[in-house]
C-alpha cells in the first residue's frame, strides 16, 4: 500500500512542479479561461473542505452548546510523543492519569468528572460514558462503554480534537455520549500535494518516526497517507534489575475522497497497535516488611529494599522476575462517507464502517508467592458494524436534520488466572486450560437510535433548536466459559447468572436557545436527556453476578448555559475566542465498579451530580504572539451512593479535581529567513479525594493539587522551493515538567489484596513523570 501511494504521490509531486509558469511578455489582460479555472478550483476547494469534520471558530461561535476544538497550539503543548490522553489535557475540565509520557501508555481521562479509559484504576465513577470518534466513527466498545487511549498512540496523525460537553444535540449523540463526546479528527486530503516527515529522541530511549503525504486534488480525487511510530521506557523503572517497563506503538491511516458534481464519497482506513508494560502501584510511605521482593508461600518477607517512593526510589518499580504486566492494544477500522446534494435545500449524509479491536493483558504476579494467580491472560475482544444516516433540510426559517444509526457488535470476555506449581483442591495444577478462576462470557447487542431535530429561527438572532431521540438497545448475553474452557471447572467461573437478554427503549429530548447579541457575542442555554445501556464486561456486573432483571439505563439530564465570543481584526483582539458555560449534570442509577486483585469485582450503585464552570480563551494580541488559557471549576458528589446495604450519600465523587488550569503562550518572530518559536504553558490539577479501596467507598483524604510548567523552543530554516512554495525543516527542544517537581497524579487505598502482607490501610499511588527532554526534526514539503 505504502509503495503504491507513493508511486501516485510522485506522479502528483510531478504535475506540480512542472506546472507551466507564465512566460515573460505574455499579455496581462483577462484570460476568461483561467477566471473559470480559479473559479472551479476555489469550488473544488470548499468541496473538499467540507469532507474535514473538525470544528471552527465560526462554527462553534453558531452553535448553541458547549464545545471547543483543540487545535494546532494545544496539540503541540501535548509534547513530541504524548498520545490522546495528553492532547486532551490541554481542555477545560480534563483530568488525566497515566503511567507513561508516550501514547502507547493506558491512561483515564475525565471530562467534567465523567471518565473514561482505563489503567488498573480503583474507585472510577461513571466510567465509559463519554463517547470517543475518529473521523466521526464511534471507537467504543458498545458492550462496556470503554475506549483504551494507545488506540491512538501518534498524534502526528491528528489534525484537532473536537470536544462536545454533555450529550450534545441529537445529531452528533451516540449511545455513549452521555457525558460528552470527543472526537479526533485525523490528517486529512488537501488541495495541493504535500509531505511531512519527523524524527523524534529524547529521554527513557524514545525514539519516533512520522510521515504524511498528500496527492493533492486530481480529477476529483484526493488522497492522503500517515504512518507513526514510537517506541520508549517508562520513567518507572526497578533499581533491582534494571527493568523499564517498555512500551512500543505505530499506527497507519490512509483516506481518499473523490469529488462529485453534487457531493463527496471517501473511503477511510486505520490501523493502530501498542504495546507496553504498566508498572504495579506503588506505596507512597514504607509498609512494615514490605519489599520490592514480595513474599515466600509462607508469607515471609522476602529481604530488600522497603517497596515505597521514599525508600525503594520515587520512580522506582518491583523486579521483572517479581511483577510485570503486558498490556496490548490494537483497533482496526474501516469507513465510507457519502455527502450528497440532492437540491439546494437537500442533502444526505452517511457513513458506513466496520471496527474490529483487540486487547491482552499478559500479567505475571509472584509478589505473594503461590498465589493462585501468578499468570493472568485477559484477550477480550469486540467487532462492530454500522451505519448513521441523516438528512439534512435547509428550509427557510428551519433547518431539520432527520436521521439514525444502527449497529451490531460481539463482545467477548475472556480472561483466565492460573499458576502451575499450586495445586486445586482436586490435586489437579492451575494451568490456562485448568485455571484458579476464569470468565468467557459473549455479548451479543443492537444498538439503533432514530432523532428529529428542527432549528427554528424566531426573530432575528434569535433561534431554537427542539429535537427528540429514541434509542433502542438490545443486548443478549451467553456464557460461553464452558466451550471455550472445557477442561475447567465450573465452580471457578464468577458468571453465576444464566444466559439473559434485556431491551431497553428511551426517549431523549433537547432543547437549544441561541440569542446572538451583538456581532462578536452570542448567549445560548442546552437542557437535555440522555441513556445509556447498562456497561457490561470483567467477572461481576450486570448480566454475570447481578441479574438482568434488575438492570436498568444509567441516565444523565444535562442543563447549561454559556457564552460564544468570537473577534477577528480589533486591535489587540485578531482571533480573539472565549467559550465561557455553566453546567449541571445529574446521573442517576450508574454502576460502580470496584476490581479485586483476582480479578473478580464488586458492584455499588449510586445516582451522582456534576455542577461547575468550564472557561476557554485564545487570541493573537500583537505580532507572532499567540495566548490560550483554560479553567475549570466543579463539585461533584454522591446524591445516593450504596454498597453492602449501607448508603453513603453526600459524599465527594473520587477523582474529580476542584480545579483545572492549562495556560501557554508562545511568541513566533523572523529573522533572515529564520523562524524562531519559544513557547512556555502550564498544568494545574487541583486537590480531589481519593477512593478507599478497603471500604468500597469513596476517602475524605485527598490528593494534593500540582502544577506543572513545560518549555520548547524551536527554529524553522526554509529549505528550498518545491512548484512555487516553500520547503521547510523545524527544530524543537522540548522540555515538559521543566521544573522537576515531584507529584502524584493518582492514588488510593488499599484492602490488601494489592500487594499482600499487613498493607491493608495503606495509600498506593503513581507518580507523575519527571523533567523529561526531547527534540524533534520536521520537514515540510
Amino acid at each position: 500500500m505504502l509503495a503504491a501511494f507513493s508511486m501516485v504521490w510522485g506522479a502528483a509531486r510531478a504535475v506540480d512542479v512542472a506546472s507551466p509558469a507564465q512566460p515573460p511578455g505574455a499579455a496581462s489582460g483577462i484570460d476568461i479561461g483561467a477566471v473559470h479555472a480559479q473559479a472551479h478550483e476555489s469550488a473544488s476547494r470548499k468541496a473538499l473542505k467540507k469532507t474535514d469534520k473538525r470544528l471552527t471558530a465560526k462554527r462553534i461561535f453558531r452553535s448553541a452548546q458547549s464545545e471547543l476544538v483543540i487545535g494546532r497550539h494545544e496539540l503541540e503543548a501535548a509534547g513530541p510523543v504524548g498520545g490522546a490522553a495528553q492532547a486532551l489535557a490541554q481542555s477545560p475540565g480534563v483530568r488525566v492519569v497515566s503511567t507513561g509520557a508516550v501514547g502507547a501508555q493506558r491512561a483515564a481521562i475525565s471530562v467534567n468528572g465523567i471518565e473514561q479509559g482505563w489503567g488498573g484504576l480503583q474507585g472510577l465513577t461513571a466510567n465509559g460514558l463519554l463517547a470517543v470518534t475518529f473521523d466521526g466513527v464511534p471507537m467504543n466498545n458498545p458492550g462496556s462503554g470503554l475506549w483504551a487511549t494507545p488506540q491512538i498512540p501518534e498524534m502526528s496523525l491528528i489534525s484537532g480534537i473536537n470536544v462536545i460537553y454533555g450529550p450534545g444535540d441529537p445529531d452528533s449523540r451516540w449511545y455513549d455520549s452521555l457525558g460528552g463526546t470527543i472526537g479526533f479528527i485525523p490528517v486529512q486530503p488537501t488541495k495541493r500535494a504535500g509531505a511531512d516527515f519527523g524524527v523524534t529522541f529524547g529521554d527513557y530511549g524514545t525514539q519516533g518516526f512520522h510521515f504524511a503525504m498528500r496527492t493533492g486534488l486530481h480529477d476529483g480525487y484526493s488522497a492522503v497517507l500517515a504512518a507513526g511510530t514510537t517506541q520508549s521506557n517508562d520513567y518507572i523503572q526497578s533499581q533491582e534489575d534494571g527493568f523499564a517497563n517498555p512500551s512500543h506503538d505505530q499506527a497507519i491511516f490512509g483516506k481518499v475522497v473523490k469529488l462529485l458534481a453534487h457531493g463527496s464519497v471517501g473511503l477511510g482506513a486505520y490501523v493502530a497497535q501498542s504495546q507496553s508494560y504498566r508498572p504495579a502501584f506503588i506505596p507512597l510511605t514504607p509498609i512494615a516488611g514490605l519489599t520490592v521482593n514480595g513474599f515466600t508461600s509462607t508469607g515471609a518477607s522476602i529481604p530488600g529494599p522497603l517497596y515505597s517512593e521514599t525508600t525503594s526510589g520515587y520512580y522506582g518499580g518491583i523486579p521483572f522476575s517479581i511483577w510485570h504486566k503486558q498490556v496490548v492494544n490494537a483497533t482496526y477500522l474501516v469507513y465510507m462517507p457519502v455527502d450528497l446534494e440532492f437540491s439546494p435545500i437537500t442533502t444526505f449524509h452517511d457513513t458506513l464502517w466496520y471496527r474490529h479491536g483487540n486487547r491482552l493483558h499478559n500479567h505475571y504476579n509472584d509478589f505473594n508467592q503461590g498465589a493462585d494467580n501468578l499468570f493472568e491472560y485477559n484477550n477480550p475482544h469486540t467487532a462492530t458494524m454500522g451505519d448513521k444516516a441523516v438528512f439534512d433540510f435547509a428550509l427557510p426559517r428551519n433547518r431539520v436534520a432527520v436521521g439514525g444509526y444502527y449497529l451490531y457488535s460481539v463482545y467477548n470476555t475472556r480472561n483466565a488466572f492460573y499458576n502451575p506449581q499450586v495445586t486445586s483442591p482436586s490435586g489437579i495444577a492451575y494451568t490456562y486450560s485448568y485455571p484458579a478462576d476464569y470468565r468467557s462470557g459473549y455479548f451479543y447487542q443492537n444498538f439503533a437510535a432514530a432523532f428529529l431535530q428542527d432549528r427554528i429561527a424566531i426573530v432575528r438572532g434569535l433561534s431554537a433548536t427542539p429535537g427528540v431521540r429514541v434509542a433502542y438497545f438490545g443486548t443478549t448475553y451467553a456464557n460461553n466459559a464452558a466451550t471455550d474452557f472445557p477442561q475447567a471447572n465450573p465452580a471457578y467461573d464468577p458468571e453465576t447468572q444464566p444466559d439473559s437478554s434485556t431491551t431497553f427503549v428511551k426517549a431523549e429530548p433537547s432543547l437549544d436557545i441561541r440569542y446572538q447579541w451583538t456581532r462578536n457575542l452570542s448567549l445560548y442555554a442546552q437542557t437535555s436527556t440522555a441513556y445509556q445501556n447498562p456497561e457490561v464486561g470483567g467477572g461481576g456486573g450486570p448480566y454475570q453476578q447481578l441479574p438482568s432483571s434488575a438492570l436498568v439505563p444509567t441516565e444523565g439530564r444535562y442543563d447549561t448555559a454559556g457564552v460564544h465570543v468570537l473577534v477577528r481584526h480589533s486591535g489587540a483582539a485578531r482571533d480573539f475566542r472565549l467559550n465561557l458555560d455553566y453546567y449541571h449534570l445529574s446521573v442517576t442509577n450508574q454502576f460502580i465498579t470496584v476490581t479485586t486483585s483476582n480479578g473478580s469485582a464488586i458492584e455499588a450503585t449510586g445516582d451522582s451530580l456534576y455542577q461547575g464552570v468550564n472557561l476557554s480563551s485564545q487570541d493573537n494580541p500583537i505580532g507572532g504572539l499567540h495566548v490560550f488559557g483554560n479553567l475549570g471549576y466543579e463539585r461533584a458528589h454522591y446524591v445516593n451512593y450504596t454498597t453492602g446495604g449501607v448508603a453513603f450519600a453526600g459524599l465527594a465523587v473520587p477523582y474529580v479535581p476542584k480545579e483545572t488550569l492549562t495556560a501557554g503562550a508562545s511568541y513566533r518572530y523572523f529573522d533572515r529567513g529564520i523562524v524562531y518559536d519559544p513557547k512556555l504553558w502550564t498544568t494545574f490539577t487541583g486537590s480531589q479525594n481519593i477512593f478507599n479501596n478497603q471500604s468500597g467507598t469513596p476517602s475524605s483524604q485527598t490528593l494534593p493539587a500540582y502544577n506543572i510548567w513545560n518549555a520548547s523552543f524551536g527554529v524553522t530554516v526554509p529549505v528550498g522551493t518545491t512548484g512555487g512554495h516553500a520547503d521547510k525543516m523545524q527544530i524543537v527542544l522540548s522540555v515538559l515538567n521543566l521544573l522537576n517537581k515531584r507529584f502524584n497524579e493518582y492514588a488510593y487505598v488499599t484492602s490488601g489484596g494489592y500487594l499482600g502482607g499487613n498493607s491493608a490501610g495503606a495509600t498506593l499511588g503513581y507518580p507523575g513523570a519527571p523533567r523529561t527532554y526531547y527534540v524533534s526534526a520536521n520537514f515540510h514539503f
